[in-house]
């Protein structure tokens, strides 16, 4: 069975997935990694033909894959473990699920801030401070984070992002003094802490981790007025082959034994509620079953309809 993943779980996926499907079911699971517009692309490719059998990929790709009719509808009586992911994170026409979720804070380094005498930030506005003048780092458009940075500080400036922009963008054109740079992919951020030319950025907890399993001193916290959920979407392909396979597998995913190994291995934030972190791990992972529950949601439709508009626009007003 053919299946399509992203790089950042595939070691957790191919240590425990892979070898518990032939265990389990005997079936032989071939995983491929793509970024999520590669693989929104494979799907749409294959649409007339499918030859995979399920997808993981950001929930903003996969909103583009349901819109134009991608996506079988989940069977909850065959794929069980659906029923315990909190409905924020299912598609209400029951198309899509949440595999796990990424929560946008603050990434900073304690020990800069701690020796240059700065409190570490604790509302989202306090990235305006002038005490981290030239000290943050911001997402490019090309990167998702920075419709998430541009969303939520349109919301918490008053606006309503489904009516405009605008007060996102002029807000955030304020906050230039204090941006060093502007990254790409996540994995620059590492390399920017280590270098000690930032100190923060609005980035989601396993950068911070990944960081602090390097030996850096970075933290991860959610801001006071709420961190920001997104979502890796597992789905099912209309007329996929193997679909009872794929069934079997997404069961075995969403499993809060397999959801538990995800966060202790690449420390993402599982989906089910039901899982139990060891205590070990559970003692130093940020992110807790309360600040998941409180987090906002972004508004996929809007990118999907905006994404090039608002990506020049960022270009101009932000970054350029």
């Amino acid at each position: 069975m053919a299946v399509v993943v992203s790089a950042i779980y595939k070691r957790s996926f191919d240590a425990y997935v892979v070898p518990k499907m032939k265990e389990l079911h005997g079936i032989d699971v071939a995983a491929s990694s793509m970024l999520s517009a590669e693989a929104l692309a494979r799907a749409i490719g294959q649409r007339a033909n499918p030859q995979i059998s399920l997808f993981t990929l950001d929930q903003g790709p996969w909103q583009q894959g349901k819109d134009v009719g991608l996506w079988a509808r989940l069977d909850t009586t065959a794929i069980t473990n659906v029923n315990a992911i909190p409905e924020k994170f299912r598609d209400a026409d029951g198309r899509g699920v949440s595999l796990f979720n990424y929560l946008t804070g603050f990434c900073y380094d304690e020990e800069a801030l701690k020796a240059a005498g700065v409190q570490p930030p604790g509302a989202f506005f306090d990235m305006w401070k002038p005490e981290f003048k030239n000290r943050i780092a911001l997402p490019q458009f090309t990167n998702t984070f920075a419709y998430v940075t541009l969303e939520r500080t349109t919301q918490l400036a008053g606006g309503n992002p489904a009516q405009s922009f605008d007060p996102g963008f002029a807000k955030l054109a304020q906050l230039r003094p204090n941006v060093r740079t502007f990254i790409g992919p996540l994995g620059q951020l590492i390399q920017l802490f280590q270098q000690k030319e930032i100190w923060l950025a609005f980035a989601p907890q396993l950068s911070a981790l990944q960081a602090a399993a390097a030996g850096m001193p970075i933290r991860w916290k959610a801001p006071t007025d709420g961190a920001v959920a997104l979502s890796q979407f597992l789905a099912i392909p209309e007329n996929a082959p193997a679909r009872r396979e794929a069934e079997l597998l997404a069961e075995l995913m969403l499993s809060p034994e397999y959801q538990k190994v995800l966060a202790e291995t690449d420390f993402m934030v599982p989906s089910n509620p039901k899982v139990q972190l060891s205590p070990e791990f559970a003692a130093m992972f940020p992110v807790t079953p309360e600040i998941s529950a409180a987090a906002a949601q972004v508004s996929w439709i809007e990118y999907n309809r905006q994404r090039v508009a608002l990506s020049e626009r960022w270009q101009r007003e932000i970054q350029g």
